[in-house]
């Protein structure tokens, strides 16, 4: 099952495409209009190399096949970058790796979406969400605690030379 099809039928004036590379220059310019976010675990603003290697990377005992980067669209603009890792940490988990909106995105636009991806997860038999937030995040913990996600775990993060605080927040799908 293609998630950003299933997705597709879940939703009115939207649009949801797995972005590939022939999308970098979407995702760098994106990316690059977040720099709070990437100033939680880098010392320098995202570079076009780090943004597109997103695209690629997946965690640590996972595969290419499992990794699902979705772009969602709003009147042919981008608005929210979802990474999702199917099947990771365990079968019928999900990771999500990256939840990255718009600045004009609402929170209950954002929740509205997230609703819809949770119940697209759920029809594919996913069981369950994991995500991480970076412990200086002062916005995201309410927003996922408000879509009904708990605190599970807090941890250290290694990316390169640098380590960051996070929290792990779940979704356990009834």
């Amino acid at each position: 099952m293609e998630l950003a099809t299933v997705w597709n039928h879940a939703l009115t004036g939207t649009t949801v495409r797995e972005l590939t590379h022939a999308d970098d220059d979407l995702i760098y310019q994106f990316q690059a209009k977040h720099p709070a976010y990437f100033e939680h675990f880098q010392d320098h603003p995202v570079t076009r190399r780090e943004a597109i290697q997103d695209l690629d990377d997946v965690p640590l005992n996972a595969t290419a096949d499992q990794k699902t980067y979705l772009g969602v669209f709003e009147q042919g603009q981008l608005v929210l970058l979802v990474d999702l890792i199917v099947d990771y940490p365990l079968p019928s988990l999900v990771w999500l790796g990256l939840w990255l909106p718009d600045a004009q995105l609402t929170a209950d636009r954002q929740a509205a979406l997230y609703q819809s991806l949770v119940e697209t997860l759920k029809a594919a038999d996913a069981v369950q969400l994991q995500l991480s937030v970076f412990m200086g995040d002062r916005t995201a913990p309410a927003f996922w605690e408000d879509q009904g996600l708990t605190a599970v775990q807090r941890t250290t993060v290694v990316r390169g030379e640098r380590t960051a605080n996070v929290t792990i927040y779940q979704d356990k799908f009834a």
